[in-house]
Formats: C-alpha cells, structure tokens, sequence
C-alpha cells in the first residue's frame, strides 16, 4: 500500500494499492495534491511524503539510489521519498506570447510553462523565416549561442527584432558570445570570467526606482534569499555605455571579498526596443522553485509593459 502525507493543513490523499509480480518490476504513480485555499496559504516551503506499507507489515519511507561510476565502487544511498513544494506569490505581466530559444540542458522553458508563462520554443525554421514580431518577448537560454547553430546564423533577425519595438533577453554566454560579436553593443567577458560563487552574496539595486525591481512584482531584500549555488557566472566585465548596470554584487569572503561586480544584469536600448544580458543564474534558480528568481525573472519579462526603452 503506498500512502501520502501531505503538508499540515493540505487536504489528504487517499492511499493507492501497488504490487508487483517481479523484483526487477518498476511502475509509475501520478499524485494530484491540491493546496489549502489560497487566502489560507502562507508562503514558505513545504514538504509532501510518501510511504509504502508492505505484505508484512513493514513501513519504507524511502529508496535506494544507486552511485556507480568507472573511478569508484558502486554504492547505494538511501534518499526520503520527500518532495518539496513552495508557494509564493508571483504577479505576471500581461503576456500573450514568449518566445524561448533552449540553451544547454535548460529547464527554464518548463519552469516559466508551470507558473503560466504563455511559451513557445523556437527552432531553426523560426529562427530564419518567423514572424517574430507575434512575441511580446524572447529569451534565449544559457549557452544557446554554443548549441543553436540557427541562433547564430539569425541572430541579426533577432537584434532587428528589438530594433522594431520588442524585448530581447540574452541569458548567461560564455566566450563564443562575445567572440562572434553578438551583442549589439561591445562587451567583453574576463578570463576567467567574473563570477559570483555565494548564493547568499549581498546584492544592491544601482537604480533603486528602475521599473525592473517594482512591475509586476515589488523585489525586496527577501528577494535574494534562498538562492542555490552561486548568484550568477559570465558576468559583463565591460561594457559599452549604452548599457546600464541595474545590480551589483560580489563574494564577501572571508579570507578576501571579491570586487564590486556591476555585470549581473545590463539593460539597453535598441532601436525601439530593449536588450538585456544577464549572468545571474537563472537556470539553476527557477527549476529547483526560488521564489525571487521566479519574481524578478517575469519583471524582465514585463519590461515592454513599464515602456523602459
């Protein structure tokens, strides 16, 4: 029998029977958990867990994940069946369509889809024939300059696209970005490049009132909480002055503080449009659910909406 426990306050859900007829037989089960009213959900993490009750009785509360590598002895790690859940408060901008080109191993796509970005991938035919003006946005993935042949090739058509009137969004690139001189403007990236490796690093707004931290969603210091692995890589490390810096943020050490780092996330004007270049780790934050990340990601998203140019 495998049984659910929901986090305090969530409805319950009822056990299901699950059997087997072999040892080496897997199966799957879908689990719908529906949250308390939404007036009565505080946000904050919770925790969702599931058991199986076996023939003789026996509780298992968890699973064996098995590490086997070439280089080590195979060894098997016992993990909670446990699955976090975070509920925030997300205000969306007014979206009809954005278009998303995937970078390496990016989850980003599905991360925006789950919290009801209207989404659509672009591929090569888009890339080179499509209407792109029908996007009120599009963001390009992590790397995608390295993975993408088409993106490279088109990306004239995209710069033209901003020109136009709409909002480009070019995430973290390492150095084929700004060897093929993709951006509209110079920048350069250092090598080794600048990179901001505590998560908890103190971050500051260099423009306290720039539309970017208050539409759709007020960004506040709690904002910057929670984040995983690193504040973001691949920095600008310069820049031409049509750009405008919007955060700085460094390692604080000990035994030494890195350097003021102001090439996080630089906004520019570009025709009619708008370009942004990022290094903040997005693709780390919004697949594992940062609530911050998500609300300050959809407020770029948004930025067409605050008429910054």
């Amino acid at each position: 029998m495998l049984r659910y426990t929901p986090p305090p306050g969530w409805p319950p859900v009822s056990p299901e029977s699950l059997t087997f007829t072999r040892e080496d037989e897997t199966k799957s089960v879908t689990l719908s958990l529906a949250p308390p009213a939404t007036d009565s959900l505080k946000p904050g993490a919770y925790e969702a867990r599931a058991n199986v009750v076996g023939s003789d009785g026996r509780r298992r509360d968890g699973g064996l994940e098995i590490i086997d590598y070439p280089h080590i002895r195979p060894r098997a790690v016992a993990r909670a069946s446990v699955a976090q859940i975070r509920a925030a408060r997300l205000a969306l901008p007014a979206l009809s369509r954005v278009g998303y080109v995937r970078g390496a191993a990016d989850r980003v796509p599905e991360a925006l889809l789950a919290v009801g970005v209207p989404l659509a991938l672009l591929d090569a035919d888009s890339l080179a024939h499509g209407d792109l003006s029908r996007y009120d946005a599009i963001v390009i993935g992590s790397r995608a300059y390295e993975t993408e042949p088409a993106l490279a090739a088109n990306n004239s058509r995209l710069l033209e696209y901003a020109r136009n009137g709409g909002l480009l969004i070019v995430q973290y690139q390492q150095y084929p970005f700004v060897d093929g001189g993709y951006a509209p403007y110079p920048l350069h990236i250092a090598r080794p490049h600048d990179r901001v490796t505590d998560e908890n690093a103190p971050v500051t707004e260099l423009d306290p009132a720039h539309p970017v931290f208050h539409y759709p969603n007020e960004i506040t210091p709690g904002d910057w909480r929670g984040w995983v692995q690193e504040r973001g890589l691949y920095f600008a490390h310069d820049w031409d002055s049509t750009y405008v810096p919007l955060l700085e943020t460094h390692d604080p050490g000990p035994p030494n503080p890195s350097p003021e780092l102001r090439g996080g996330l630089l906004l520019a004007p570009l025709g009619r449009g708008t370009y942004v270049y990022t290094g903040l780790s997005f693709f780390r934050q919004l697949p594992v659910g940062v609530p911050g990340a998500y609300r300050l990601f959809v407020n770029l998203l948004g930025l067409k909406r605050t008429n910054v140019p």
